[in-house]
């Protein structure tokens, strides 16, 4: 499996783990901490996916600060999510101060309800949390047989203004996601910066420097020093700027929520507010049409011969799609800190480790 600068790798850094034994401890800690068991095994699976999706710092990784989140109260374990408004088309959640896993995974399962019902569904989320990979929920709706988007408007500004040194706005992730008949569901998941706080920790994390123009310091200097990053580039200059204020604006102010210049904390102690979009193909009329173009040229796209430097020409969740196929099978590679985090809250709680028992 090819290795990007987001996806940084070192097999004598790492552990492989069974993907079923991992989330069957994420579900006997989030219990233990106090949710309902169905709730727990949402998030668990939600965390698991992105693992599997090399999604890693927005997985398991995610577990210790979220039980610490929950010991302080931040984050309330059995927050009952309420609906708020209520339309044939949308709806408004109250998240409740519940993990962010749970809001999402609730809000999407709702906007494909809708949509099934009218043709497209809109659902918005306040008062949650850091939700983890938005991919996970867009592919929710691909799962289902439709188009669907999500936003998320996280926490305190971390991203620069383009044209500026100065944080403006935040790390906002978004997520497009479409079925196909055959192969790799076609998912587009992306940061609005180059690139996320928790790849950067990873990177850091790997014995490894930034990319060029990904971080400043400080003061405001350019910086391949993952512990002196403390703002980050936007994507593309004003395009990842643009992309992070818009975020903000349908997941954020949308329903009430401050934009991330007025955050001050960090995500599991600020509100976290998420937006949902699904849109059912069939009702448009010509899904078999639909199918057969994209299919189609799709695999016109994977076959184009790839340039110097590259193995295959890859559409959006290709790899992915692969990564997850693999990993479900062979265990998901995780880094000996990230499972040591993960060993430290499982000791607290008296739980079996399972890497430790294989």
């Amino acid at each position: 499996m090819p290795q990007s600068a987001d996806l940084p790798s070192d097999p004598a850094q790492e552990h492989r783990v069974s993907a079923a034994a991992l989330r069957e401890l994420l579900i006997k800690i989030y219990t233990r901490m106090g949710m309902f068991k169905v709730e727990a095994e949402m998030a668990a699976q939600r965390q698991v996916e992105a693992d599997l999706r090399g999604l890693r710092s927005h997985g398991s990784r995610g577990t210790p600060r979220y039980v610490r989140a929950m010991d302080v109260g931040d984050i309330d374990p059995r927050g009952q999510i309420l609906t708020v408004v209520k339309t044939p088309a949308l709806a408004v959640l109250d998240g409740a101060r519940q993990m962010g896993h749970v809001a999402g995974t609730r809000a999407m399962q709702l906007a494909i309800e809708l949509a099934r019902e009218v043709g497209t569904g809109t659902v918005a989320v306040r008062n949650s949390h850091h939700f983890g990979a938005a991919s996970v929920y867009a592919l929710l709706a691909a799962q289902a047989g439709m188009i669907g988007y999500c936003a998320t408007s996280t926490g305190r500004a971390s991203v620069a203004a383009h044209g500026s040194t100065t944080a403006a706005v935040a790390n906002n992730a978004f997520a497009w996601a479409a079925p196909s008949r055959s192969g790799a569901p076609f998912c587009l998941d992306m940061s609005c910066a180059v690139s996320s706080w928790s790849k950067i920790e990873a990177l850091g994390q790997y014995g490894q420097p930034l990319p060029e123009n990904w971080a400043l310091d400080a003061q405001g200097e350019p910086t391949l020093d993952p512990a002196a990053a403390r703002v980050l580039l936007p994507a593309a200059g004003p395009r990842g700027f643009g992309l992070a204020w818009q975020s903000s604006l349908v997941a954020g102010a949308l329903v009430g929520g401050k934009l991330p210049l007025h955050k001050k904390a960090h995500p599991e102690a600020d509100e976290s507010e998420h937006f949902f979009y699904v849109i059912d193909i069939a009702r448009f009329g010509a899904l078999e049409r639909f199918y057969n173009e994209v299919d189609r040229t799709a695999d016109e796209v994977r076959a184009l011969p790839p340039a110097r430097g590259h193995s295959h020409v890859w559409l959006p969740g290709d790899r992915e799609w692969q990564r997850a196929r693999e990993w479900e099978e062979q265990g998901i590679p995780l880094h000996r800190a990230h499972l040591d985090e993960l060993a430290a809250v499982a000791r607290k709680y008296k739980f079996p480790i399972p890497w430790e028992q294989a």
